[in-house]
């Protein structure tokens, strides 16, 4: 029940526009048009994102397809006719169709833990393993992993984890996990059913300790979704539409904030 008012509420202050194959497309900001496509291949709700996507829409326009359906090639394709645009841009979190990737109508790609499931193999009475899917891209795209979700007692599996040509850039982000990138409460209930591993703060001496009932777990995460839509909007957005922010710092270990002075102001 509160899935639904909860979906309802994001779909009645957003505009919405039909697409040719029936599906109700959402906007939500303003500027360059980008897809989000939310975990499990866009079928998690995207209210549970709303801390990244409030971040994001101040300079870009998400747009997303609510019918909790895999996305597809010819979601992108459509989405682009349909608002009368050469190409879009690109983000995803967690598992998806690589076949959308293959869509002529993506500009530029941001994959947050991306996840491919290949398909299992089975020859007479041979059962063959998955083996990793292999993705060549000709446009530019950023992958940015959550550094628990590849190292720790939790990991990804590797046949999961999809091989990109070299001219993809990758970046492993620090003392994250793959929940992280949600809204706190929803990354609090995966960390409850323990699927994965999440941020976690640096142990305090012994001597040191003292018991706090809000510990700094939620500013570490929000230190994350800052990081990652601060590189998503540079990576993103033309240059003239940026907003310079090389001169801020997140350090993810100990939640602090750094103002780096550039060096033309050292000397």
């Amino acid at each position: 029940m509160i899935f639904n008012i909860l979906i309802l509420g994001f779909q009645i202050f957003s505009p919405t526009v039909k697409l040719n194959s029936g599906k109700d497309l959402t906007l939500v900001g303003k500027g360059p048009p980008v897809v989000f496509s939310s975990g499990l291949f866009n079928t998690i709700p995207y209210f549970m994102y709303n801390n990244v996507i409030d971040k994001l829409k101040n300079k870009v326009t998400i747009l997303s397809i609510n019918d909790f359906t895999p996305l597809s090639k010819k979601d992108i394709d459509d989405i682009a006719d349909t608002l009368n645009v050469d190409s879009v841009s690109y983000i995803s979190h967690s598992s998806f169709n690589p076949e959308v990737l293959e869509s002529e109508r993506i500009n530029k790609a941001v994959l947050i833990d991306p996840i491919c499931i290949p398909s299992f193999g089975i020859s007479s009475l041979t059962f063959k393993l998955p083996e990793k899917i292999n993705i060549n891209l000709n446009y530019p795209t950023k992958v940015y992993k959550a550094e628990k979700l590849y190292k720790g007692s939790k990991t990804l599996p590797t046949w999961q984890d999809p091989i990109f040509n070299d001219e993809v850039q990758s970046e492993t982000v620090p003392n994250v996990g793959h929940p992280d990138i949600l809204d706190d409460m929803w990354a609090d209930i995966a960390k409850q059913i323990g699927l994965w591993e999440t941020v976690q703060g640096e142990p305090v001496n012994f001597e040191d300790w003292k018991f706090i009932k809000d510990d700094n777990i939620k500013q570490l995460r929000e230190n994350y979704r800052n990081y990652i839509v601060d590189q998503l909007l540079e990576f993103i957005l033309p240059s003239d539409e940026k907003e310079m922010s090389e001169n801020l710092e997140i350090d993810l270990q100990n939640d602090n904030v750094t103002v780096i002075v550039p060096q033309v102001l050292q000397d």
